[in-house]
This record gives C-alpha cells, sequence and structure tokens, in this order.
C-alpha cells in the first residue's frame, strides 16, 4: 500500500529543491527525507510518527522502500518527470502537492521538510549528504543487522539525542528549525575531521 506520507514528501522535497538544482536524484530525495525525519525528533516527535521508515543499504545511505514506491507512482502518473537520474515535479505534481498542503494531517511535516531544504541555502547538497553521511544513527547501524535506521529499539538514537541536547544547550530552544538544522550539520562535518 502506497504511504501518503512519503507521497507528499516527495512532492515536497522535490519542489523545494527545484528552486536550487535542476532536479534531485533518489539517493538525495532519501538523504532529505532522513534528515527532515531527525529534524521531527529533534522537536520532541516520536520517531514512529514521521509514517514511514529508513534502512541502511549496502552503500551505508539512508533508504525507504516507501519513498520508492512514491517516485515509482508519481512518475507513472507524470506527477514526476526524469532526466537522467534525477526527479523533476511536473504542473500535475505540483497540483497534488497544493492539494496535499490543504490536509492537516501533512501539514505538521512541513517544518521539518522546510527546515531540511533551507539548508540548502547555506549548503550545498553534497555538503548536506556527506554531514549526514556522519550521523551515528547511520554509522552505528551494521547493513547487516537488518534494522531500520529510525526504529525506536535503535540503541545509537540515544546517542543522538545527547547530540541534539548539546545544540539545544549551545543555542537555546528555537521555533524556527533552521539554526539547529546548520548547527547540526557543521557538527556532524566536525566529527569526522
Amino acid at each position: 500500500m502506497l504511504n501518503p506520507y512519503a507521497i507528499f514528501d516527495t512532492l515536497y522535497i522535490v519542489n523545494q529543491t527545484r528552486l536550487q538544482y535542476e532536479g534531485i536524484s533518489f539517493m538525495e530525495l532519501n538523504f532529505m527525507s532522513y534528515f527532515s525525519c531527525l529534524l521531527s525528533l529533534y522537536k520532541g516527535n516520536a520517531v514512529s510518527e514521521w509514517g514511514y521508515s529508513y534502512f541502511k543499504s549496502e552503500t551505508g545511505v539512508p533508504v525507504s522502500a516507501e519513498l520508492s514506491e512514491s517516485c515509482a507512482l508519481l512518475y507513472e502518473t507524470s506527477e514526476l518527470s526524469k532526466e537522467g537520474v534525477c526527479f523533476n515535479l511536473t504542473d500535475k505534481g505540483l497540483s497534488r502537492l497544493f492539494f496535499f498542503n490543504t490536509l492537516s494531517d501533512m501539514q505538521w511535516r512541513t517544518e521539518y521538510l522546510q527546515a531540511a531544504c533551507d539548508c540548502l541555502l547555506t549548503d550545498s547538497i553534497v555538503d548536506i549528504l556527506a554531514a549526514i553521511s556522519n550521523d551515528s544513527v547511520i554509522t552505528e547501524s551494521s547493513v547487516h543487522a537488518a534494522k531500520y535506521l529510525n526504529s525506536d529499539d535503535n540503541v545509537s538514537l540515544s546517542m543522538l539525542y545527547q547530540q541534539f541536547g548539546t545544540i539545544k544547550k549551545a543555542i537555546g530552544n528555537r521555533s524556527n528549525l533552521f539554526i539547529p538544522a546548520t548547527s547540526w550539520l557543521l557538527y556532524l562535518r566536525q566529527r569526522k575531521s
């Protein structure tokens, strides 16, 4: 069964990234969606509230089967177009996104999706992907463990909550997620070096 959250997130992220890029690859879409999910955790939401899951692929990146199904459906229904490996939003897809934006079940997600996409104002998508790759949930998860990255019983989540607690202490509790999001990306980049 298709996941409406994954459909909305796909449309939203593809729409927001088209302002800076000529399309977004499936891998980039997964990273931006995963980043949005983690920002939801930063604000205190439970992992299960995100509505779909991610697993660590053999190449070490977060992948969502639900996003894959959404991309396939949206491409099949001409709501996404594809050039090479990059997806773009069509007028039909934009219409569906406008409809989804009117649904209260979707509106709470925009804060997290928008914050992740706003980071593209200060960082390239490549830099964001590299930073998120250093996230403790990804780095500490084994591919062979077959655990989902955003499951409630993922032990690495405690490290993530510690990082978020440190950021909250340093910058205070902010209603806008842009500063915490960019601060966390900076932390992840420094963690690698």
